[in-house]
């Protein structure tokens, strides 16, 4: 291929989004992650220690970010570590979601 064809490939892959648009777009998920733990971890402070209130709903919602993330991460890398760390964080999820259920 001369040179000429690997950038006519190029320009074809990368037709919708180039690499700087893609990198830009992960850092943008790693930042509003990142703020949703902060308000969602401010929201679990404010339940539980003055609404005194069972936080169990929050925690499902935030282990279940952790297991979807880790899910992605396993089906990108095919880590074992990653796979385990998903499905720990799945049945967690699942648990909270159990008592938040029977407690509502």
């Amino acid at each position: 291929m001369d040179r000429e064809e690997i950038l006519a490939q190029s320009r074809k892959d990368n037709r919708f989004q180039d690499e700087r648009d893609c990198r830009i777009a992960d850092q943008a998920s790693v930042w509003g992650a990142i703020g949703m733990g902060a308000v969602l971890f401010a929201v679990f402070l404010i339940r539980w220690f003055l609404h005194d209130d069972d936080p169990y709903d929050l925690l499902a919602i935030g282990f279940g970010y952790l297991a979807a993330a880790n899910a992605y991460r396993w089906n990108t890398t095919k880590t074992t570590a990653a796979l385990l760390v998903a499905v720990l964080c799945a049945v967690i999820a699942l648990g909270w979601l159990w008592f938040y259920a029977i407690e509502g």
